[in-house]
């Protein structure tokens, strides 16, 4: 039992290790962007490897979603928000959602850009953009695409 348990602990802290969240930007093309409003309310991810360039932000949503359920969404909706480098921003309905628990803050006025969108932290919202000016603006109380 004791060996399982030393075991588990390593496997836990190398995977941890491998995924500690960084604010980067677009310059450093192969790694991802993590982090999280200071108030600890919206969590988002951005340019994961693999994927199109984009950002997506979730938050626990006061109130009912701003667009209904699609009738094939069997899972989560109406929290996870997301915009690529180009095109409309969009609702997502997701089983797995972009927190990570220990991204870095972005603070009050502070903005972090990713390949081809941005995001700007304004109390307790936060906008995200891409160069075409669509995107979204969240927080627990109010939710927009634009």
């Amino acid at each position: 039992m004791k060996k399982l348990f030393v075991f588990a602990l390593c496997t836990f802290s190398v995977s941890s290790f491998a995924l500690t969240p960084r604010i980067e930007t677009a310059s450093n093309s192969d790694s991802f962007i993590s982090f999280r409003t200071a108030n600890d309310a919206i969590y988002c991810s951005g340019d994961l490897p693999g994927l199109n360039p984009k950002v997506e932000c979730v938050t626990k949503i006061k109130g009912k979603p701003i667009l209904p359920r699609p009738k094939d969404c069997e899972f989560e909706w109406g929290e996870l928000f997301s915009v690529g480098a180009t095109g409309k921003a969009s609702l997502v309905c997701a089983s797995d959602t972009p927190a990570v628990p220990d991204s870095p803050i972005l603070k009050e006025g502070e903005t972090i850009k990713g390949k081809g969108w941005q995001c700007t932290a304004s109390g307790d919202s936060l906008t995200c953009s891409n160069k075409e000016k669509h995107g979204f603006k969240i927080s627990q109380a109010k939710q927009k695409l634009f």
